[in-house]
């Protein structure tokens, strides 16, 4: 390995936790996405961006395999780099991991070779290669602008369209207990039907009331009536209803959420983060 330049470049992208969500697929990949809701988190990515002999990607130093986030560098750019991602919320699990991983790398390798692209330009690639690569539908046109997010026509604008629920930044308490493949649920034809009319009915009900409170509501419906939540998530929502707290498993992880903290501290991999109403950022 050889790094040809020292100059290292740095953004972050907020974890984004889907509530409830429709897919929308469409020729082209920019125009596809999700209808829907959700959630982004103050536990993010952070990516490091430098110049190098060859392009490859490592977390925490180690190498790492993310197709979709290589394609969208060569196609931000014919420039070698090294990127270096840093989590601070699970692969896999429903946190939107992937979309915030490429959001974060090609925002800071824009402001390291001074490509002058627009924050729109940016999250359009990186939309196209979740959507290209089956890792995501619609995480990448919340974790723009942050906040609790109203995806009301697919894609990224000016194409799509997102709308705010107002609140503070309020904490959001999480357990994961493992990791689902969003490909292989999208590709089962009966799984598809179930989302696309609870999916429906959860945006509409939401947008006639757009509240935090009715926000957990709808996700809390959705995942009763599409049906994907393990026993874990099951057991988890449960017990913290037991408590009077409206939980939800995330779309599309083996994962519960709710508002509130420290929510799931009796389950090994949980934590807690506040609401993110930054969205992407550069941090160097």
């Amino acid at each position: 390995m050889l790094l040809i330049s020292m100059t290292i470049a740095k953004a972050f992208a907020p974890s984004h936790i889907t509530g409830f969500f429709v897919p929308v697929m469409r020729e082209r990949a920019v125009e596809s996405g999700s209808l829907g809701a959700g959630v982004c988190l103050e536990d993010g990515v952070v990516a490091e961006v430098a110049l190098q002999d060859e392009t490859r990607v490592t977390m925490e130093g180690e190498p790492f395999r993310s197709a979709p986030l290589v394609d969208a560098l060569l196609e931000l750019t014919s420039e070698p780099l090294w990127v270096d991602l840093h989590l601070d919320a699970p692969l896999g699990a429903g946190f939107g991991a992937s979309g915030a991983s490429i959001l974060a790398a090609l925002s800071a390798a824009n402001h390291m070779l001074g490509l002058s692209l627009t924050c729109n330009e940016i999250a359009t690639m990186a939309h196209r290669a979740e959507v290209v690569g089956r890792t995501g539908l619609g995480d990448v046109a919340a974790q723009v602008t942050g906040g609790v997010v109203l995806r009301i026509k697919e894609g990224i604008p000016p194409h799509g369209r997102v709308v705010h629920i107002p609140t503070k930044s309020v904490p959001v308490s999480w357990a994961c207990f493992g990791e689902i493949s969003t490909a292989a649920v999208l590709e089962n034809v009966a799984v598809r039907k179930r989302i696309l009319r609870a999916g429906r009915s959860c945006l509409k009900k939401l947008l006639d009331r757009p509240t935090l409170e009715n926000f957990m509501l709808e996700s809390r419906r959705f995942t009763e009536e599409v049906g994907l939540a393990g026993e874990s998530v099951v057991d988890a929502i449960e017990t913290a209803e037991a408590s009077g707290v409206v939980a939800a498993q995330a779309m599309l992880g083996d994962t519960v959420f709710a508002i509130g903290e420290n929510l799931f501290s009796e389950f090994e991999n949980s934590g807690t983060s506040q609401i993110n109403h930054t969205g992407v950022v550069l941090l160097k």
